[in-house]
């Protein structure tokens, strides 16, 4: 192998599919994910366990281990965006759908030059969300998985791109509260300058006696949990108070303009609160953080 053909950078596609049924593959409409793709990373599990004996102080055998492969995507959303409803809402019965991938890399080269990963039977186990001034949306997602093998071409056809606006912190969206303290209107706080937010789906891998490929992947509870850098208006008493009486309130996300991803997060409490008065010159902030009970597993995200 020469040395031209090492794997090079800027040279990655990606694109997925709602699978019909767990690991099948496949299926119905290719669908993009983002023109702004930050990193993708693909994962093999541990695949050997080492095996000793009494009579030998080194490894007798090295033992196959069950697939568990991963996926992990970072990526700034579009209007348009069909990945986060697809990784955060669950169907009735709160499962999840199940995806499959397909990433190349390397793909100016020719032959065994160009890898194409090929993922079938993944789910998410974590999606975060954050965003902060003068920067994009910023999307990670975990995945957990059934396989993935490579070849070189692909199995799918490129989708066209998404043509919708990369979605900012600071132009065309906005952040609401409903419910408790409102300063003005129904904002958090007169300044909200950063939010994160995580869904964790606790994915349980279950692989049968006669196989090294899981069988299900089983979702566990939906934790919806977050925090915003927000100004403590009035010196933070209102926080303050909204915290130690536990007040109940609902935070939305606008991501953009119209047609622009809506995360509805309802049934949600501060966690707790630490005002500190100090001599930095600075206005009074805190880093909030709260959790949020949502009533189903599937109202989470719509559209703007």
């Amino acid at each position: 192998m020469a040395v031209s053909d090492i794997g090079h950078p800027f040279q990655g596609k990606a694109w997925y599919w709602v699978e019909a049924s767990y690991g099948g593959g496949l299926s119905g409409a290719t669908l993009p994910i983002s023109k702004y793709i930050q990193d993708i990373k693909v994962g093999t599990g541990d695949k050997g366990q080492d095996i000793r004996s009494i009579e030998s102080a080194v490894v007798i055998e090295r033992l196959e281990q069950t697939d568990e492969p991963t996926i992990s995507i970072e990526y700034t959303p579009q209007v348009g965006d069909t990945l986060i409803s697809d990784c955060i809402d669950r169907n009735s019965c709160c499962v999840l759908q199940s995806l499959a991938f397909e990433f190349g890399a390397n793909t100016c080269g020719t032959g065994d030059n160009v890898t194409y990963y090929y993922g079938v039977g993944f789910k998410p186990s974590s999606v975060k969300i954050s965003a902060a001034k003068n920067k994009p949306y910023t999307i990670s997602i975990d995945y957990e998985g059934k396989s993935i093998v490579t070849n070189a071409t692909a199995r799918g056809v490129e989708p066209s791109a998404l043509a919708g606006a990369a979605n900012q912190f600071n132009v065309a969206g906005s952040i609401t509260k409903t419910g408790g303290f409102n300063p003005t209107g129904s904002k958090i706080a007169y300044i909200t300058d950063s939010i994160d937010i995580t869904v964790d789906h606790q994915l349980s891998g279950y692989t049968d006696h006669d196989s090294t490929e899981k069988s299900y992947l089983v979702e566990g509870t939906m934790d919806v949990s977050g925090s915003v850098n927000i100004t403590l208006d009035g010196a933070g008493g209102m926080h303050f108070g909204e915290v130690k009486s536990l007040t109940d309130f609902t935070i939305t996300v606008n991501m953009g303009g119209a047609g622009a991803t809506k995360l509805t997060l309802p049934g949600c409490n501060w966690n707790n609160s630490n005002p500190n008065i100090n001599v930095s010159g600075e206005a009074m902030m805190e880093s909030a953080p709260f959790t949020c009970v949502p009533s189903t597993c599937s109202s989470i995200v719509d559209t703007v």
